[in-house]
């Protein structure tokens, strides 16, 4: 194996040698210590750009300390800050040559100035704990940028036969082994590689995969079999604006130009790809490093801006990832997808009103679009406007036509909309819609039953419906107690009890299941544990209806409550059907 190769290390290993940057880096300058700590306390609660601004200032007294180097580099990488981490990594290559991070910062700069050659020398040399295998990648573009193709499919054949990089390495070389060739106006030999990564990837590959196959087909003139393609990973997928543009444009005759053209595009895409798998785990601060590395290379890369947004929400840091957002192009394919992001980040910083303005501005602009009516209907529904999220529902299912399997949720959250705006009919055939679409969904079972049981009405066939839910979600707490509630409903106390004890076991904290939870013990003649439940729903912001209710039942007990209610006697404190919870991912 080559010298070079032998350097770079898989996926996991990558993973391992940049997570130890995460740990805290000891302060030995003195009138530092303030400062690192708050560095480290807004590392700790997701602040990027102030953990970022923070240690450089730290850094700033305390300038040899390779660790501070490393985490001010991570997080202003992390940030966006490229340059700023660039002048860092130059330093950290004179006092550490090779040093993983620094490489791969150095090597981003080098491409982008079209230094090739430098950039096959920060590669080859490596740290003592090696690089990314993904550096393999870089190197191979720089080799392309160099004018040498040849050695960069060398390389990339290595690293697709010798095992590596693994699987994931074995498709990533092919990928931009098609990429490159692709590039180099060989079709043909790219035609290969792709297939290559396909025979290797689960469902054929990605999108990104099928999308450079389907180019490259057509570029070869096969436009039936490229039409073929991408005709049926769209009828698999929920959404694939990038190869619907592009099957528009080889209907209109069009023919695509390939996805990476420079050395810096391509790395762009290895780092792209990169950044994807890294965020899924536990790693999104590196995953987010990678994405920036790749706007910084190629920033006409949306698909890594896009996912920058999503890190960025997922990490509460809401006012960087509505920025990350909007920096996406209403032209892009993935415009909807990004302003339903900057929606959502909207809503989950406090800014409702906002949120929905920009969906409502959405669905103005794509009156054909499924998803913008559904993202508007969902934000509506979640916050409790359920009328009119009923009738942004009625938008989107009027765009499908015929119903088919995967749009049972649409039915589903319009039927809940209906029921919480009390309108059962509507809900009952929306929910039934939903079973005929997806006889066994757990979501819809549960829900549906629930709503029976609370009604009072098919009480034997909520039972079985609710059942059949819990045998496919027994985990879920809010099914599980749905059991145990309509059990309770008819009468079956003792065998309700599990269920409920379950219920609050999987979700200890949810309110109505401890209510729940209390009024059964109660009925099973366990009244001191049913007052503490009732305490403990108390404790966890029930509902304003319901608060009064369990109060109640703290000073009476239960049984007086049910008789109050059922004769009427005061109109104040009668309890309202609980809502209906959707389970865990509804």
């Amino acid at each position: 194996m080559p010298k070079r190769l032998a350097s770079r290390l898989v996926i996991a290993t990558t993973i391992l040698a940049l997570t130890p940057l995460l740990a805290p880096a000891p302060a030995t300058a003195q009138g530092v210590s303030g400062p690192y700590l708050a560095a480290e306390h807004a590392a700790r609660r997701g602040d990027i750009s102030e953990a970022a601004r923070l240690y450089a200032r730290v850094l700033a007294r305390d300038p040899e300390n390779i660790r501070l180097m490393e985490q001010t580099m991570l997080h202003q990488v992390a940030a966006g800050q490229v340059a700023q981490a660039v002048v860092i990594a130059r330093k950290l290559d004179r006092m550490v040559p090779g040093h993983h991070l620094g490489v791969l910062i150095l090597a981003a700069d080098g491409l982008k100035a079209e230094k090739y050659h430098k950039v096959r020398e920060l590669l080859e040399t490596g740290g003592p704990d090696g690089g990314p295998f993904v550096g393999t990648v870089i190197e191979a573009w720089a080799d392309f940028g160099d004018g040498d193709t040849e050695r960069a499919y060398a390389l990339l054949d290595t690293l697709e036969s010798d095992g590596t990089g693994g699987p994931i390495g074995k498709i990533l070389a092919a990928y931009h082994a098609g990429l490159i060739g692709a590039a180099s106006e060989d079709d043909e030999k790219a035609l290969s590689a792709f297939a290559r990564a396909a025979g290797e990837s689960s469902n054929g590959g990605t999108n990104r995969l099928i999308r450079a196959q389907a180019g490259a087909l057509a570029r070869q003139g096969q436009l039936e079999e490229a039409q073929a393609l991408l005709d049926e990973r769209i009828a698999l997928s929920r959404g694939a604006p990038r190869l619907e543009r592009l099957a528009e444009a080889l209907d209109a005759g069009d023919l695509p130009a390939p996805i990476s053209t420079t050395p810096e595009q391509g790395a762009a895409e290895a780092l792209f790809a990169i950044s994807g798998y890294v965020a899924r785990g536990n790693n999104r601060l590196i995953g987010l490093a990678y994405a920036r590395l790749a706007t910084y290379l190629d920033p006409g890369l949306v698909e890594a801006q896009l996912l920058i947004g999503d890190i960025l929400a997922q990490d509460e840091q809401y006012g960087l990832a509505i920025e990350a957002y909007a920096r996406i192009p209403e032209v892009a394919p993935e415009a909807i997808d990004a302003e339903i992001g900057r929606a959502q980040a909207l809503q989950d910083a406090d800014e409702v009103d906002e949120g929905l303005g920009v969906l409502r501005e959405l669905v103005a602009r794509h009156e054909d679009s499924v998803e913008a009516h559904t993202a508007l209907g969902d934000m509506l529904r979640m916050t409790k406007r359920y009328s009119d999220a009923a009738k942004a529902f009625d938008g989107a299912i009027a765009l499908i036509g015929e119903p088919e399997q995967r749009n049972w949720v649409l039915f589903y959250r319009r039927g809940i909309a209906y029921e919480r705006s009390k309108q059962w009919e509507k809900a009952e055939a929306d929910f039934k819609t939903a079973l005929e679409l997806e006889p066994d969904q757990p979501l819809v079972l549960n829900y549906l039953g629930y709503s029976w049981v609370e009604m009072g009405s098919h009480l034997e066939e909520a039972q079985k419906m609710i059942e059949r839910a819990v045998d496919q979600r027994p985990d879920d707490g809010y099914i599980v107690d749905s059991l145990g509630w309509v059990l309770y409903r008819v009468g079956k106390f003792e065998e309700a009890l599990g269920h409920m004890a379950r219920a609050v076991e999987l979700n200890p904290s949810d309110p109505v299941i401890n209510d729940h939870y209390g009024d059964v013990l109660w009925v099973n003649g366990r009244k001191l544990e049913a007052r503490f439940q009732w305490r403990r729903a108390l404790s966890f912001a029930p509902e304003e209806d319901e608060i009064n209710r369990i109060r109640r039942k703290l000073d009476v007990g239960l049984d007086l409550v049910l008789e109050e209610e059922a004769a009427g006697q005061d109109a104040a404190l009668l309890g309202t059907a609980d809502e209906p919870k959707e389970g865990n991912g509804g």
